[in-house]
């Protein structure tokens, strides 16, 4: 019992000196994960994936590129990289930290990785990557937040430190996403060169990278061939090669599949066709819900659509309902809300959107001044004719969309003419030039809820309406900043109703995601959670399946991962939340971290006692 005394009266002094040098000093929680080295039961062959565009450039951080976004995961690699499930998952970062604050992130790099040309990967590439991004405004400039980014330190060739003058709790997310492909600096960083897009450096045509397939060209209008890296970090390709074989039409792309020309058709077919598709022999579908979405905007550059009650009026005449079944054969969920449901933690399920009602639609029109003419269609309050055009990109789901939504304006009375452009000539006169009255664009709205920042924020690239509120950009900046998930959460809650009620942009469509592909294809990427990024071809591999071919990982993804979607069309009854699997990214911190923090509270505690009976100790012997 004396003993227990004189614990007691001592404790109280040495755990505030403790409390002070634990505040005081940085506490680093480290997350990552192990990645299996890939083995093949059938080596060889070609990989042939009919694919739906051409790419802009070979610099995969420069500008948007979807084309080119595709193919990259063949030749590049990101510091940290997404799987099919949204996972956060290693890449030539072998594990990651942060700071509590989340204004400090390091990473330690991979040791035995080289660049196709042999010259050894380190920090340094990491380091003039994120620099040029910076200087240059790549793509990625806005989503990473690099005007807030201070400086990117190299501790060692493979240690590197990400430092910000403020909180940035989504940065490794959108790390693993969009334009944050590590670039060869010993081939970029020569002062001959103007910039990372001059037309003299070697590797904007060749591309250089560290990935599992190396370049060996590319015809435009017909294919870009790849071949094995023989000492890709994670072990050789199973293929010798990949052919990605260019066919923009979506029914040239299916009939060029199904006569046996491709393995893995990756122009999407009319969605009317999936149900053949699915009953074809020899070729498997599979579907994966996703965090994208269909939805429209409206160019807030013209007077006619500053006029709230006019895009009210619009927003009422839109049936998803005839949208899902027309256009997506029922497979996609009408989007009823400002934010994904997939995205479950960050979702406000009270940011609604207006319910289809044709009649107010029309009397909105009508109290508005645009009479309805003998031919049916509206005219300006002046008299003038009124014809509204909507620009929507190549692909037979989107046309569809322009098609239905034609068929929707018209039965309120709004004329409206349908153009149609490839997709780099869309965004041209969408997003550069505002060229346009209403626009039709897809997306990927997560993995976190800073993209509302990167999409929607008044001064954001792809926010083509114009849109423009400050309290939703003060809301979805200062989210970025927080490292709260619970106050996150607040104030993307308050930015999801303020985005639905000022309906610039409307929400049309969540989609799922489909895989059509050969039987007897192993392997593919989308099958290995938590093991291999997006349109990663590395462990793809053709032959009779065997029972044990891939080997769970050993380590846990950051979040769990959906399942399988059937291949029933979604009802018109069944509401997206219940359907949706919850974005793998929506949990606020994650069990991994959770567990770190809690092993760190047993060692402060476990380490106060221990300090504690020392001193008991040694007062007893005096």
């Amino acid at each position: 019992m004396n003993y227990w005394k004189k614990i007691s009266s001592i404790i109280p002094t040495y755990v505030v000196i403790l409390l002070i040098v634990i505040v005081l000093s940085p506490v680093i929680y480290t997350q990552g994960q192990q990645v299996l080295q890939n083995t093949c039961p059938v080596r060889g062959g070609t990989l042939v994936i009919i694919y739906w565009g051409e790419p802009k450039s070979w610099n995969p951080d420069s500008q948007v590129d979807d084309a080119l976004n595709g193919i990259n995961p063949s030749i590049f690699n990101r510091l940290v990289a997404l799987d099919y499930a949204y996972n956060v998952i290693p890449d030539l970062a072998e594990s990651w930290s942060m700071d509590p604050n989340a204004t400090e992130f390091v990473f330690h790099l991979r040791r035995n990785v080289t660049w196709h040309d042999g010259t050894p990967f380190t920090c340094r590439d990491v380091k003039w990557t994120f620099e040029a991004i910076r200087k240059f405004k790549g793509i990625a400039y806005s989503n990473l937040k690099m005007s807030s980014l201070q400086e990117v330190v190299c501790v060692d060739d493979y240690t590197v430190r990400f430092i910000y003058n403020e909180s940035f709790p989504a940065f490794i997310s959108f790390l693993a996403w969009y334009g944050t492909w590590i670039l060869p600096e010993h081939i970029y960083n020569k002062t001959e060169y103007s910039d990372w897009m001059d037309p003299s450096i070697p590797a904007l045509q060749r591309p250089i990278g560290t990935g599992p397939f190396k370049f060996v060209e590319y015809v435009k209008g017909s294919h870009i061939v790849l071949e094995a890296n023989e000492n890709y970090f994670k072990g050789r390709p199973c293929v010798d090669r990949v052919v990605y074989k260019i066919v923009p039409d979506p029914t040239s792309a299916e009939q060029t599949f199904l006569a046996g020309e491709g393995d893995v058709l990756q122009n999407p077919p009319p969605i009317s066709d999936i149900p053949l598709l699915n009953k074809t022999p020899g070729i498997i579908v599979k579907t994966l819900p996703t965090l994208s979405r269909y939805y429209i905007g409206f160019n807030m550059l013209k007077p006619l659509f500053q006029d709230y009650n006019f895009r009210l009026a619009i927003a009422l005449s839109i049936d998803r309902d005839e949208l899902n079944q027309k256009a997506y054969n029922g497979y996609a969920f009408p989007a009823t809300t400002a934010w994904l449901p997939g995205m479950a933690a960050w979702w406000n399920p009270n940011a609604t959107l207006p319910q289809y009602n044709p009649e107010k639609a029309k009397q909105i029109l009508d109290e508005l001044g645009f009479k309805v003419g003998p031919d049916g269609y509206r005219s300006l309050p002046n008299g003038t004719p009124l014809e509204l055009r909507l620009l929507v990109f190549q692909g037979s789901t989107s046309e569809a969309i322009g098609q239905v939504l034609k068929e929707q304006l018209r039965r309120i009375g709004l004329k409206v003419s349908l153009e149609v452009y490839e997709i780099a000539t869309w965004e041209t006169k969408v997003v550069k030039n505002r060229d346009f009255d209403i626009a039709l664009c897809d997306g990927f709205h997560g993995p976190d809820p800073h993209n509302m920042y990167m999409r929607y924020a008044s001064f954001a690239y792809i926010n083509f309406a114009n849109y423009s509120n400050p309290e939703f950009d003060r809301l979805v900046v200062e989210g970025s900043r927080t490292a709260d998930p619970n106050l996150r959460r607040e104030l993307y809650f308050k930015a999801q109703e303020i985005f639905a009620s000022d309906l610039v942009y409307i929400p049309l469509l969540d989609l799922p995601a489909f895989f059509i592909y050969r039987e007897g294809w192993n392997n593919m990427p989308w099958d290995l959670i938590g093991m291999e990024p997006i349109n990663s071809w590395l462990r793809a591999w053709f032959g009779k399946s065997l029972t044990t071919t891939v080997t769970t990982s050993q380590t846990t993804p950051t979040t769990p991962s959906p399942t399988t979607q059937s291949m029933t069309p979604a009802t018109q009854t069944t509401s997206p939340q219940t359907t949706i699997a919850v974005s793998p990214t929506s949990t606020p911190v994650s069990p991994g971290l959770n567990m770190t923090i809690i092993g760190f509270a047993v060692g402060i505690l476990v380490l106060v006692v221990l300090i504690a009976v020392f001193f008991v100790v040694k007062r007893g012997r005096k």
